[in-house]
């Protein structure tokens, strides 16, 4: 089961244990937990921003094989306009 508590509630709870063993087991484990939630945050975000970039690169690379195919000038504003990303993604990726 799982208890989610405000800070407060913590604290008051924490104010009433006269066992000192108890509350520091209660905030090793409030620790660990906080530690564990953000290491997931942190994964979670790092590989959404993987997938996010992997997608851009796929869609400036289709952009600029249509250019190619329609024998057009390979600019930053024409691949951001074929591939539908914006002008900085496509800075930010293609070396022209």
């Amino acid at each position: 089961m799982r208890l989610t508590l405000s800070e407060e509630e913590i604290h008051y709870i924490l104010s009433k244990i006269e066992k000192k063993e108890l509350i520091k087991k209660i905030r090793h484990q409030l620790e660990a937990d906080q530690a564990r939630d953000k290491s997931k945050k942190l994964r979670s975000a790092n590989k959404a921003t993987k997938i996010r970039t992997q997608r851009a690169k796929l869609k400036i690379e289709n952009g600029m094989n249509l250019l190619r195919m329609e024998n057009q000038e390979l600019t930053y504003y024409a691949i951001a306009k074929y591939s539908g990303v914006s002008y900085a993604t496509v800075k930010k990726y293609v070396k022209l």
